[in-house]
């Protein structure tokens, strides 16, 4: 239904004399990003979008589009709502969708690689790696799915690097990493430099801290990384 919308509104705005052709795109763009953050057609779509149609037509399409970004997508919304909306186990959430959509935008590479993008990872069905392993927090009393497969805790990964991490805590994989910049010598990915390794941590919005984290640190790292997955969303949406 939000897609649905979308081309509606790009067939509209494109008959639109007061919208410059170049900038359709980037409205409709940013209408179909808002309503899949903030489900707007997900209850009674149809009355939702008989509304909106009828208060375009009314106000013109960028005086309605600021006056919903505005009630809709307040700081509130980045900083408390979207977060919230993350801590779930779907990946088929908006939320998430939108977050690997904000990856893929923005050319993010894949943890511990540079040149190995997300886009590529997804394109080839990639694994999604636990950045806690599962085997990990089972071991540790987090044996369920809605503790540990947690979305904040997922991340596409690289097969070989995968692999090389296994079932290694946060605090050894990722001293490893750190170790692999220092010494120049690789155990896995191909990052060999602390602003390289720093910079990739951001591109997969996974919180610095996260080299000395373990078990007891793990629902403080979900949230954090929350926080920071809604941010990379929000540097997207605005660039868009």
């Amino acid at each position: 239904m939000t897609l649905d919308f979308a081309y509606m509104l790009y067939l509209k705005l494109s008959k639109d004399s007061s919208i410059p052709h170049d900038q359709v795109k980037h409205h409709v763009q940013k209408w179909f990003v808002l309503s899949t953050l903030t489900g707007r057609y997900v209850g009674s779509p149809e009355s939702v979008m008989s509304r909106d149609i009828r208060l375009i037509n009314e106000k013109g399409f960028i005086n309605f589009f600021y006056e919903i970004e505005a009630s809709v997508l307040s700081d509130t919304f980045w900083d408390i709502s979207l977060p919230q909306n993350l801590e779930t186990t779907s990946t088929n959430s908006p939320a998430f969708n939108t977050f690997l959509a904000a990856q893929i935008n923005l050319n993010c590479n894949s943890l511990f690689m540079h040149g190995t993008m997300i886009s590529d990872l997804i394109n080839i069905s990639g694994d999604v790696h636990h950045i806690f392993p599962k085997a990990y927090l089972k071991k540790n009393g987090i044996d369920t799915k809605g503790r540990y497969n947690q979305v904040a805790n997922f991340t596409y990964l690289d097969t070989q690097v995968n692999k090389a991490i296994s079932d290694d805590a946060p605090n050894i994989y990722f001293q490893s990493a750190l170790e692999q910049c220092d010494k120049k010598n690789i155990a896995f990915g191909n990052i060999f430099e602390r602003d390289a390794l720093m910079k990739n941590l951001s591109e997969n919005a996974i919180p610095e801290s996260i080299v000395s984290m373990t078990v007891e640190n793990y629902d403080d790292f979900l949230a954090d990384r929350r926080k920071l997955m809604a941010q990379l969303m929000m540097r997207y949406y605005k660039g868009l």
